[in-house]
């Protein structure tokens, strides 16, 4: 893989020099342009993250509802399959009824645990706080090592470094993020057993 800003480290201190102002500004501004591009990405991704993240919440929040209301009515039917003389009730159906309630809860409750809502929503967090955390410090940066030096050599310097900064960081940012968020794999059998 080409090295990210190759295409851009082609003048020496020297040649800048000797290009005219509107040149360097052109050459920094383009560079602006491409930093840009990944710093809006990598805010991009933080708002993502936390789209994310709520999408997660909502749904352990729903499923916790549900298993606590399913376990509140199987008390009930508890309650009242345990009075002297329901039981016989109608064939024994308020018995009948609390069993299927309890296999009900018991399946949406191990439904809830297969899921992993929030394990996955604390992880679309802390990738969240990464990406934001990365954006925030190169725009910083950027300010500082760049924009304020104008269109002097150690500006289009800094930009190229920063540059391919930005792009190794975005690489490395991905990749964690890739395994922070997997899901959890499931173990295959082995042949041999």
């Amino acid at each position: 893989m080409a090295d990210p800003g190759a295409d851009l480290a082609g003048l020496d201190i020297a040649s800048w020099g000797e290009l005219q102002a509107e040149q360097r500004d052109e050459l920094i501004k383009y560079i602006d342009c491409r930093f840009k591009l990944y710093l809006a990405n990598l805010y991009e991704s933080a708002d993502l993250c936390v789209d994310r993240y709520d999408a997660f919440i909502r749904r352990h929040h729903t499923w916790r509802y549900i298993a606590i209301i399913g376990m509140g009515l199987l008390a009930c039917l508890n309650f009242v399959a345990a009075r002297k003389g329901m039981g016989d009730w109608r064939g024994g159906i308020i018995p009948i009824s609390a069993a299927i309630a309890a296999l009900i809860v018991a399946v949406l409750a191990n439904l809830e645990t297969f899921s992993n809502s929030a394990e996955r929503a604390q992880a679309y967090r802390e990738s969240r706080e990464l990406f934001l955390d990365a954006a925030q410090e190169f725009d910083r940066v950027w300010s500082v090592t760049v924009l304020a030096l104008g269109d002097s050599a150690g500006a289009y310097s800094n930009a190229i470094e920063l540059y391919k900064r930005i792009v190794a960081a975005d690489r490395e940012l991905r990749s964690t993020f890739k395994e922070l968020t997997k899901q959890g794999e499931f173990s295959k059998p082995s042949k041999n057993a």
